[in-house]
């Protein structure tokens, strides 16, 4: 069974009635300011809301691993799940960004097999560690691979630019 639309709604509503809610962007300083602040707000709700809620469960006592889990009401799902639909509609499914989602594949793939073909070398120090220590060649790749994750989007297309020589 799915989620009732009237629900989502209903969590898209509770948010947008919150006075922090931004009910416009115009890419000024202020907007920027606002925006900033919503994101603040919103991490400030759910981390609130699933505390009391796993507190409620599990007590004031330690939260400790295979001692408790984490308790998430059905509220603050719904609202995570309308700002997880607002960003891919309005976010990852713009045509411009599928257009660089596809040049970032290709910088991601250049840049594994430029780090593959020099490892350890490329590799920064903590990553060249483990590689080194790593016991095969799977393991070796997972190294890579979280070499890769580690980096921001500016990062990876520097080193990528350094390794291949392609700007």
């Amino acid at each position: 069974a799915g989620t009732d639309p009237a629900e989502l709604a209903a969590a898209l509503d509770r948010l947008q009635d919150q006075e922090w809610w931004p009910h416009g962007y115009d890419g000024s300083a202020v907007a920027q300011a606002r925006l900033k602040d919503a994101t603040s707000q919103l991490i400030g709700r759910f981390c609130l809301a699933a505390e009391t809620a796993t507190r409620a469960a599990y007590g004031t006592g330690r939260l400790t691993r295979y001692g408790a889990e984490l308790v998430v009401p059905h509220e603050t799902r719904l609202e995570c799940a309308v700002l997880k639909a607002v960003a891919d509609r309005y976010v990852m499914q713009r045509a411009e960004q599928e257009l660089l989602r596809a040049d970032q594949r290709i910088v991601v793939a250049e840049l594994a097999e430029a780090l593959t073909a020099r490892a350890p070398d490329g590799l920064d120090p903590q990553f060249r560690a483990l590689f080194d220590q790593a016991g095969d060649d799977r393991a070796r790749k997972r190294v890579i691979v979280d070499q890769i994750a580690s980096l921001t989007d500016a990062s990876a297309r520097s080193l990528h630019a350094r390794l291949t020589g392609h700007l």
